[in-house]
């Protein structure tokens, strides 16, 4: 009896693979020969779900922000009040710190090697978008703490005082 494969869960396991080699590495420095072996799987079966490693590397950044969100969104419900799901967005945040920077990066690289791209953008906007949907600020000052937390955390780890941002954001509830 032929092994029966569900090609999106195959998929979306490779792109999780392929995160760090990407987030490390950045797009323009692997070849899919080293992408594939990464992943474990062949070079014809890597092709098979991505074209090239453009398509790859769209396909990589939707995802990684698609489940970004899923887990925000999914910490954040769980508080009801505006305080409350602002903690909940500290939590989140402290928690995923590295996958939220090492995403910050790859944005960066994919906006880098494909100005002309909208991914990255319409990535950013979901994510704000998120952001005002079920937390309830819209507030362009605090999507951009959010990334500078990232930057800072890329840069300079050691430096970054998660609880005073925290306490600047719990502060933001009416």
């Amino acid at each position: 009896m032929p092994k029966v494969v569900d090609p999106e869960a195959e998929r979306a396991a490779i792109l999780e693979a392929l995160f760090e080699v990407f987030a490390e590495q950045g797009f323009g420095s692997v070849r899919m020969r080293q992408l594939a072996t990464t992943a474990g799987v062949s070079i014809g079966k890597l092709y098979h779900y991505f074209p090239d490693k453009r398509a790859l590397a769209d396909r990589l950044f939707v995802h990684v922000g698609a489940g970004m969100i899923t887990d925000a969104i999914a910490t954040i419900a769980q508080g009801e009040e505006p305080r409350q799901k602002l903690t909940k967005l500290a939590d989140f945040v402290e928690r995923r710190s590295a996958r939220l920077s090492a995403t910050l990066m790859l944005a960066l690289d994919h906006r880098r090697l494909h100005p002309d791209e909208h991914v990255t953008r319409d990535s950013l906007r979901a994510y704000r978008m998120a952001l005002t949907e079920n937390v309830g600020v819209d507030d362009e000052v605090l999507f951009s703490v959010l990334l500078g937390m990232m930057v800072r955390h890329q840069l300079d780890p050691q430096d970054l005082d998660l609880q005073v941002h925290r306490a600047w954001l719990e502060g933001l509830a009416p």
